[in-house]
C-alpha cells in the first residue's frame, strides 16, 4: 500500500528536483521550522523520491528557526521516525527504507541509538538490528521489567526472622565514643548501609535501633551524622510511638529521661519536626475544661 500523500510545504517538488541535481537549499526560505520540515523530509526519504545519503547535505544547507541544539535534532529527528515507524499500513519497500534512514541516522550520528532505543516499538528496533534481542523476547523482558519495577513488593527482614544483621548493626553502634571523628562517622555510614543491603534490614527497623543506641549513648556525637541518612518525617513518627508506647495502661515504667534528651536534641538540631498532634496525649478533646453555668456563677464573686 502507497505512502498517503502529504502537503509538502517546504520540502517541495522543486525542492526535490533540485535536490536531484546536487543543489539543496536553493529554493528554501531563510530559516524553517525544524520539526515541519523533518517531517516533510522523512517522508520524502521514505517514498524514495531522495536517495537516504542525501539527508547530510539537505542539513547543512538548511536553517531552523531558533538555532536548535544538535541534542534537539537529534530529538526531533528520533520522533518523527518514531511517528511514521507506527504506520501499518506501509508497504514493505517504504519500510525497508524507513530502516534504513534510522540506519543511516545512528551511523552519521545525527541520532543516538539510544534515543531510537527509548522510542521506538520492539519490531521496528529489531528490523533496523538496534537490539540483539527478538521483538517478542524484548516484550515479555519489558513486561517483567515493569512488573518487578512497579509492581513487586520488597520484603524486607525484619528482627524476628534473622537476626544476624541487626546483631552486628547494634554492635557497630555500641563501640563507644572511640570512634567520633568525621571520618569514622562515614565509615560508620557505609558499613550501615551495607548491612541494609547485604541483609535486607528493614530501613525503619534500623532507624529505630540507632534511635534506641543514641538515646543511651547522647554523649557519641557519630550519631548525629548518622541520623541525616534517615527521611527526616520518619524521625517524628518513629519518637512519637516510642511516646505513644508508654502511655499504654499495661505500661507501668515512666517515660525516659534519656528520650526526652534524645528529642530535644533532634528538634534543636533540625533533624526532626515538632510533633504532630496525632502522637501527643492527651487528646485534644479531653484538654477542653467542662464549663458549666454553675462554674458561670462561682467566677462571677
Amino acid at each position: 500500500m502507497s505512502l498517503p500523500l502529504l502537503e509538502c510545504k517546504y520540502v517541495t517538488e522543486e525542492f526535490v528536483r533540485d535536490g536531484k541535481n546536487g543543489n539543496y537549499g536553493s529554493k528554501l526560505p531563510s530559516s524553517v521550522p525544524m520539526l515541519r520540515f523533518l517531517y516533510e523530509l522523512c517522508w520524502v526519504l521514505v517514498r524514495g523520491e531522495l536517495p537516504i545519503q542525501s539527508c547530510k547535505a539537505v542539513l547543512e544547507k538548511v536553517k531552523f528557526l531558533d538555532n536548535p541544539s544538535k541534542e534537539e535534532l537529534a530529538s526531533c529527528f528520533a520522533d518523527v521516525v518514531t511517528q511514521i515507524a507506527q504506520d501499518l499500513t506501509m508497504s514493505g519497500d517504504h519500510r525497508s527504507r524507513l530502516t534504513k534512514l534510522a540506519k543511516w541516522l545512528v551511523e552519521s550520528q545525527t541520532v543516538p541509538q539510544r534515543i531510537f532505543q527509548e522510542r521506538c516499538e520492539e519490531e521496528f528496533l529489531w528490523e533496523a538490528e538496534m537490539v540483539k534481542i527478538k521483538a517478542q523476547d524484548l516484550k515479555g523482558k519489558e513486561v517483567r521489567l515493569n512488573t518487578r519495577l512497579l509492581y513487586q513488593q520488597t520484603k524486607f527482614n525484619l528482627l524476628r526472622e534473622e537476626s544476624e544483621g541487626y546483631a552486628k548493626l547494634i554492635t557497630l553502634l555500641c563501640r563507644g565514643s572511640a570512634g567520633s571523628s568525621h571520618n569514622a562517622s562515614a565509615a560508620t555510614m557505609g558499613i550501615i548501609k551495607s548491612l541494609i543491603g547485604h541483609f535486607d534490614l528493614d530501613p525503619n527497623r534500623v532507624f529505630d535501633i540507632v534511635l534506641d543506641c543514641f538515646e543511651h549513648e547522647q554523649d557519641y556525637e557519630t550519631f548525629l551524622n548518622l541520623i541525616p541518612i534517615f527521611p527526616k518525617s520518619h524521625a517524628s513518627q518513629i519518637l512519637g510511638f516510642k511516646f505513644q508506647y508508654y502511655q499504654r495502661l499495661e505500661v507501668n515504667s515512666p517515660v525516659p529521661s534519656g528520650l526526652y534528651k534524645l528529642t530535644a536534641l533532634l528538634v534543636l538540631r533540625s533533624h526532626c519536626g515538632i510533633f504532630s498532634r496525632a502522637y501527643m496525649l492527651p487528646q485534644g478533646n479531653k484538654l477542653v475544661y467542662p464549663f458549666s453555668a454553675d462554674d458561670a456563677f462561682e467566677n462571677s464573686f
